[in-house]
């Protein structure tokens, strides 16, 4: 005859309070607010912890005191290296002034960015960190009428919700551009992925197709491939699709360094001499760009900086609403012009 397993009976703050030999009340005081109790209560409290496994319920204690702790980070992808930068400067940040972090990854969809938006704010957080461009107007809604703080990062938006740390994506596809053509190069393409899954790869071809417009230069050399979130095969496409349709191209800007990677795979392949035959420059200088033969010209951003400041803006007005605070920071970013585009 089969039968059920028992199911395990948690351990309660009662039983922590018997273990440890205080009331229950002292136990959720050295818990909750530890300044409140004396070292050696909290140390007997610590230890009945320890020895029971005990797990308090956040729920509960979110409820009575109208907090629930935690944090929210949306991220358009877990697989860009500076994203995660930033996600690990806001994680630490946070973590030091006992936050906790929730994470959504929208993977450059905005329906699924307003769907992971609804689950994160029924959860209640004190604040939302968005790594992602929000650009839908039913999710800009829903943050705008949130009543809680809300940090852009990795973006310059005309009109800030809240805190803003980051830099203009159109600043840095302008800079990286006038920075070929100011190198010698006049017939320049551009690499990216649709612009309803690539908004922050939209914004750097605009600041592109300005700079060649500056100078006098054609700013039809536009190549998409894929339909989604751009890979390395996506990069490989996109260089061979430009010298199929504008042979004489010279040079290549990607919207990201690991697109940038295919291009150069490609050239090498079809033995396209890099930078002398075409040059190659990327955008997120990944950990793999500067490793690369030829090393990869790219934009590097601060990633882990945005993420520290962000967190610091956060736990500055959560503590208070009405503080006075440098609330929309631009931290730039760097050119760095590596042997794909740097002719002998």
């Amino acid at each position: 005859m089969s039968r059920k397993a028992p199911k395990p009976v948690p351990p309660t703050s009662r039983d922590v309070a018997a273990r440890a030999g205080v009331s229950p009340m002292t136990v959720s005081r050295a818990l909750r607010r530890p300044e409140l109790v004396s070292e050696q209560t909290r140390e007997k409290v610590a230890s009945a912890v320890r020895e029971l496994d005990y797990v308090p319920d956040l729920v509960a204690g979110a409820l009575s005191s109208q907090r629930s702790g935690h944090v929210a980070v949306l991220v358009p992808s877990l697989r860009h290296s500076g994203f995660l930068d930033t996600v690990e400067g806001l994680s630490t940040g946070l973590r030091e002034r006992d936050y906790a972090v929730l994470i959504g990854d929208s993977t450059y969809s905005p329906d699924q960015e307003l769907e992971l938006l609804r689950v994160i704010l029924g959860r209640k957080p004190e604040a939302i960190a968005l790594v992602a461009n929000m650009s839908s107007e039913p999710a800009r809604r829903l943050l705008l009428g949130a009543g809680i703080p809300v940090v852009e990062t990795w973006d310059w938006p005309a009109e800030p919700m809240d805190l803003v740390v980051g830099f203009s994506q159109q600043a840095a596809g302008h800079a990286m551009t006038t920075s070929l053509i100011e190198m010698g190069y006049r017939r320049i393409g551009f690499l990216a992925g649709p612009a309803e899954t690539d908004p922050y790869g939209e914004m750097r071809r605009q600041g592109y197709r300005r700079a060649l417009a500056e100078h006098g230069l054609p700013t039809d050399r536009l190549v998409s491939t894929g339909n989604r979130p751009m890979e390395i095969e996506d990069g490989a496409a996109g260089v061979a699709e430009l010298r199929r349709r504008w042979p004489d191209s010279d040079a290549l800007f990607c919207a990201t360094d690991l697109i940038a990677l295919g291009a150069l795979d490609e050239c090498a392949r079809h033995g396209w001499r890099v930078p002398e035959d075409i040059a190659i420059a990327g955008h997120g200088n990944f950990d793999f760009s500067a490793s690369l033969s030829p090393s990869l010209s790219t934009v590097q951003v601060p990633g882990r900086r945005i993420g520290e400041i962000a967190a610091e803006l956060i736990a500055a007005r959560i503590d208070d609403p009405e503080a006075t605070l440098d609330a929309c920071q631009d931290l730039g970013f760097q050119l760095l012009h590596r042997q794909s585009t740097r002719r002998a």
